[in-house]
């Protein structure tokens, strides 16, 4: 925590606030895990960007989310199915199936979550696993979305604005377990440092709370309360009007 206090106070000398933005993947129903993810961000004031599966998500998750102001679904795939061949990264929304297959899908689970969070939808969309092949994001634009969300630092331009997540409290490899917390305090050092060099970027936190075990849950518990008033929590729609990141 030493190396994350002195990279705050490098913040503060620069004359600036670092902005963190919230985005949770794989949600499909309301659950006692969605409110316990819920409850923190209403204490702390934090916006939380719900990467929603379309296709399975029903009416009790949108009813939940719309009971929350503080909480945008947005569209994260359409069934987070891989279409990879074996041998292949996992990946939905890539060029292994034809084309407007894959814009069909995704116009329908927008339309349809659309409807479900009544019209309280994030212009985002988050692809499963992070990923998606260039012809699909050429053709994001024209299906009404109107940013990008997938996880690290850009490494080359993009058609459309980027708002990418940076430090994942789980350990997945491990057998999607919570990371130490050491390892993430570590991590959100060394992308504070990272994002003060690119002129105060924002930086994502990943979660994913229908898998969390006590220690992610944990984690979080100790990130909201060690970063309160030291960082601004952002929405990740804000961003999307932001300068493109350099590169």
């Amino acid at each position: 925590m030493d190396a994350l206090f002195r990279e705050l106070d490098k913040w503060q000398t620069a004359g600036k606030k670092p902005r963190l933005f919230l985005r949770d993947d794989d949600a499909i129903d309301a659950t006692p895990a969605l409110d316990k993810l819920i409850g923190p961000c209403e204490d702390f004031d934090i916006p939380l960007l719900l990467a929603t599966i379309p296709q399975p998500a029903n009416t009790a998750l949108g009813k939940r989310v719309i009971k929350s102001p503080l909480v945008r679904g947005a569209v994260h795939g359409y069934r987070h199915k891989n279409h990879s061949p074996m041998g292949e990264k996992t990946c939905e929304l890539g060029t292994q199936r034809p084309l407007q297959t894959v814009l069909d899908e995704l116009a329908e689970g927008r339309e349809k979550l659309l409807n479900l969070f009544e019209g309280n939808l994030s212009a985002i969309i988050v692809p499963p696993w992070n990923r998606i092949h260039e012809p699909v994001i050429d053709e994001l634009l024209g299906l009404g979305f109107g940013g990008l969300s997938t996880h690290a630092w850009l490494k080359h331009k993009m058609p459309l604005p980027m708002v990418s997540t940076h430090v994942d409290i789980m350990h997945w490899s491990a057998g999607t377990i919570g990371r130490e917390h050491n390892w993430v305090l570590n991590q959100l050092t060394l992308n504070l440092e990272i994002a003060r060099n690119k002129g105060g970027r924002a930086i994502g936190i990943l979660t994913h709370h229908l898998v969390h075990d006590e220690k992610a849950w944990a984690m979080l518990d100790k990130l909201y309360a060690l970063l309160d008033g030291k960082v601004d929590w952002v929405a990740a729609d804000d961003l999307l009007s932001e300068a493109a990141e350099p590169i």
